[in-house]
């Protein structure tokens, strides 16, 4: 009996219309084995090619939505993964920045400290010659400061003015003249404020006009704004005074005794601090423990912004 329904099954399978017999032929993109096995059986339950390839393409469908959700999923794995590991990973600290950012902000940030890190006398060396010859007291110090103020942010603003009108041609004849016309007025302001005093300084007061701490920016490449020479040249300004007014105040301490005149110590410690070898002794030690302890932080820095940025966290 079971071999009479398979031979009856197989000629009523053979009678059904096949998919070449309908109006055109059906290709069904991307069916597994099961489903062309569901389609063999719906075929011989006497479905039409309609039908059978209505259930296909369900079945395809349902497929390829199973396959997206999966990679969504997968997607969203990996995204949390990836989060994880950034939230847990400090190679980009709290504000989203990097190593190397980090480490260029800083950088930029030590050049801009015109008063400690970055100081024009005791770090690069600028305005050595004021400070290590004229500047033997207290007051000898206040007049160069006076006149670091008066001229240095001047000169610097309305070089690079200039500048910006001759397209930034002849830079060193400009700084040379900006600083000369401007110690015209300056001096007639110092005599007013120190009167005779001035004298003290000699011909220190008018080197100021080239005095690589006023001029020295006519040597770098590129042209900076208005804005920007006025605001470095604050930042220069105070650095240098801040120089200026410590060793004119230690070496009249070491040499007289005395504060701006006033009775200090009994006895000066060391008279020999107010002759310029003396201060070329005072300012190189004074410099070496400056930049000493300027180093020790900045590689402090250093070390945080390492930590931080590359070693993981527990």
């Amino acid at each position: 009996m079971a071999e009479i329904e398979n031979r009856k099954s197989r000629r009523k399978r053979d009678k059904a219309p096949t998919l070449k017999e309908h109006a055109g032929t059906v290709i069904i993109p991307q069916i597994s084995p099961e489903m062309l096995e569901q389609a063999r059986r719906a075929a011989a339950a006497g479905k039409t090619p309609e039908q059978i390839e209505q259930e296909a393409m369900e079945a395809v469908r349902r497929e390829e939505e199973a396959r997206e959700a999966a990679q969504a999923k997968q997607a969203a794995q990996a995204e949390s993964g990836v989060r994880a590991a950034m939230h847990h990973h400090p190679r980009t600290g709290k504000k989203g920045k990097t190593r190397a950012e980090a480490q260029a902000e800083l950088v930029q940030s030590i050049h801009d400290d015109h008063l400690w890190l970055n100081n024009p006398v005791m770090v690069r060396g600028l305005g050595l010659a004021p400070a290590v010859v004229a500047a033997t007291s207290g007051q000898t110090a206040l007049m160069l400061c006076a006149a670091a103020i008066l001229l240095l942010t001047a000169t610097r603003v309305l070089a690079v003015a200039i500048c910006h009108r001759t397209k930034n041609r002849f830079r060193g004849v400009i700084y040379a003249y900006s600083a000369a016309i401007l110690y015209i007025p300056v001096y007639l302001i110092l005599y007013h404020l120190f009167g005779a005093d001035l004298s003290l300084l000699g011909i220190y007061l008018p080197l100021l006009v080239v005095e690589p701490a006023i001029i020295k920016r006519m040597e770098a490449d590129e042209l900076e704004t208005v804005g920007e020479a006025f605001r470095r040249g604050i930042n220069n300004t105070v650095g240098l005074c801040v120089s200026l007014m410590l060793v004119g105040v230690l070496r009249e301490l070491l040499a007289q005794g005395t504060v701006f005149g006033n009775k200090v110590l009994a006895v000066a410690p060391l008279p020999l601090a107010s002759q310029p070898a003396a201060g070329f002794l005072l300012v190189g030690l004074i410099a070496a423990v400056w930049t000493a302890i300027g180093s020790a932080y900045v590689r402090y820095k250093m070390e945080e912004v390492r930590h931080l940025y590359d070693e993981p966290k527990h």
